[in-house]
């Protein structure tokens, strides 16, 4: 389906989207996105004058709301390197229509970190905000910028201190293009159990996690002899970032802290891969802070930066306009 917007010389293609023409993230990948079939995915692509793609985003339609996208990391609109401001608002004024049309009265987005686009973000922010929606919720996010400092310049004296402790006590550090993930799962769930986090995967999820990008995903395992003791997986999601995902370790092992130990050598991997940017996702839920799993992360030199969870309740802006707002 294609309709034109009268204000500006673009075409707006709805729909299944086959192909993207400008490099994007992992999870904006039609491989990623349609990965369990494309019935409840609603896509948009924006062109100008009828060349090469400039924007994108997905939305997974359930009932009345519309949300880009709740299964992965962060969904949003993702854009090439000629986007403007006002090609973008425009753009965001055409999908809140069409999909207004389409009977929705909710639409969520959840943006993506600016380490991830810095040039991107604040102008994708705007171009939301111009047309109503709402910072509804602000998660915390760290990352760690790579650079030549070496890991005493970076890590705190006593992440040093444990993993020197694992070496001593012999445990491993693998990283695999696979998993057991049916091991994973039920360490994963304990460690959230304990923990008090929410569980964000299923098993069948899990075990179906990389299939179609297999070489974006890359397993990390500690081990104590033949026995995990903690994984994490480095989701390559672009040439530059790679996210530290669906971390966890056995409780009675926390002497040790061998998920430290695992940091430790994914750092390393993305070194090696000429990673720039480590995302160490979120040390909050639904905007409240963590402050232990904060820490951590910031005891390896993580930098803090918000993840905005941004929304347009049909409605809502018409009465506060009337009423003055």
């Amino acid at each position: 389906m294609c309709s034109k917007n009268n204000s500006s010389p673009s075409i707006i293609r709805e729909g299944f989207i086959e192909t993207i023409s400008f490099s994007v993230p992992l999870f904006f990948r039609p491989s990623f996105v349609y990965r369990k079939g494309s019935d409840s995915i609603w896509s948009f692509q924006l062109q100008q004058n009828d060349s090469d793609a400039q924007a994108l985003i997905y939305f997974f339609l359930d009932d009345q709301e519309a949300m880009s996208i709740p299964a992965s990391p962060f969904g949003s609109m993702y854009g090439n390197e000629n986007c403007t401001t006002e090609i973008l608002t425009d753009f965001v004024t055409d999908i809140k229509r069409s999909l207004i049309q389409k009977g929705i009265q909710s639409i969520g987005i959840k943006h993506y970190p600016a380490c991830y686009a810095p040039d991107l973000h604040d102008k994708v922010v705007q171009a939301f905000i111009s047309n109503g929606f709402k910072i509804n919720c602000t998660e915390h996010n760290q990352y760690l910028p790579l650079s030549a400092a070496s890991k005493k310049e970076v890590f705190d004296h006593s992440k040093l201190h444990l993993i020197k402790k694992c070496k001593e006590a012999n445990f491993t550090v693998s990283i695999s293009s696979s998993f057991n993930a049916d091991a994973w799962y039920d360490i994963i769930t304990r460690a959230r159990a304990l923990r008090g986090h929410p569980m964000t995967i299923d098993l069948e999820s899990l075990r179906v996690l990389n299939v179609g990008n297999e070489n974006a995903y890359h397993f990390f395992e500690v081990k104590d002899g033949s026995k995990i003791i903690a994984c994490a997986i480095g989701v390559q999601v672009t040439e530059e970032v790679l996210y530290y995902y669906l971390a966890a370790d056995e409780d009675e092992y926390r002497s040790y802290s061998p998920m430290t130990f695992l940091f430790d050598r994914m750092y390393d991997f993305a070194c090696e891969k000429n990673v720039k940017v480590l995302d160490m996702g979120i040390s909050s839920s639904k905007g409240i802070l963590n402050e232990g799993l904060r820490w951590f992360k910031k005891s390896f030199g993580a930098i803090e930066q918000p993840k905005l969870i941004l929304q347009y309740q049909v409605g809502v802006e018409e009465e506060e306009a009337a009423n003055g707002k």
